[in-house]
């Protein structure tokens, strides 16, 4: 039960990072590698998220989950140092970027470690057959 919650929290995810990713962008893309980072987590978590509901592998899905985990965890920090940096003119549409990065960077922890359980979970299974 775990894995599929896991797997179809990965595709959703994934395929609203994609849309979300080129929403924020459009019109005035950041330099490639600050976008392309954000479209290999999206295919690694809809590609794992598929890979675990046909076959129940994790592996895929846990490095997905692990990718997105990474680079959400820097994005967040990234984004509250400059919101909580001393003297910074911070806009309410920072903020509000700040808090949606830190909630997606949450789902991410989530994702991970439930991918994790899962994983360890088939592994203990498999292994008493």
């Amino acid at each position: 039960m775990m894995l599929r919650i896991s797997a179809w929290l990965a595709i959703g995810f994934g395929s609203a990072l994609a849309v979300l990713e080129a929403v924020r962008n459009w019109g005035d893309w950041q330099w490639w590698p600050f976008w392309v980072v954000d479209y290999v987590a999206a295919g690694l978590l809809v590609a794992g998220g598929v890979a675990a509901l046909r076959g129940g592998r994790t592996d895929w899905l846990a490095g997905g989950w692990g990718f997105a985990c990474a680079m959400f965890w820097m994005s967040f920090f990234g984004h509250l140092g400059g919101v909580l940096e001393p003297g910074a003119e911070v806009t309410d549409r920072e903020l509000m970027l700040t808090r949606v990065i830190g909630g997606m960077f949450g789902l991410t922890v989530l994702g991970f470690v439930s991918a994790l359980v899962a994983g360890r979970v088939g592994a203990t299974k498999n292994a008493r057959r």
